[in-house]
């Protein structure tokens, strides 16, 4: 009961955009449920937190790009991610490097692997500057 509440506090997070997604996809919705713990949890499991703007809001965008591009294919994940940065008040900074780093996310993912190999290709890209940051 617990799981199901939970999922519907996200689901009411979700813009319009991203609902009519899962109604077209619906056995896209617990995936891309657990993508998004499994990111946050990586996150706060690398970086002790999950920061706005910095590297670590730029890993947790790679990695959970990267999970969904495995879990539910290259497409929907593109889709899915782009339809997440949707919303109006999104600043257009936060807005381009959300899409940069999903974006590097979704390709690193298509070629799929375990979620600790997704988590080591995306902190890569990181440590490589491939991700996008604001705040240093």
């Amino acid at each position: 009961m617990l799981m199901k509440t939970k999922n519907l506090n996200l689901y009411a997070k979700l813009t319009e955009a991203e609902k009519k997604f899962l109604l077209r996809h619906p056995l896209d919705a617990a995936p891309i449920a657990l993508s998004r713990e499994k990111a946050f949890a990586e996150t706060k499991r690398k970086f002790g937190m999950n920061g706005h703007n910095d590297s670590s809001d730029a890993f947790r965008h790679c990695f959970w790009s990267a999970v969904l591009a495995r879990d539910i294919g290259y497409a929907c994940a593109l889709e899915f991610t782009t339809l997440h940065e949707s919303k109006l008040e999104n600043p257009i900074l936060e807005k381009e490097m959300d899409l940069h780093n999903n974006r590097v996310g979704l390709d690193i993912g298509k070629g799929g692997g375990s979620d600790s190999h997704l988590s080591t290709l995306c902190m890569s890209a990181l440590i490589n500057k491939r991700l996008k940051v604001i705040k240093q």
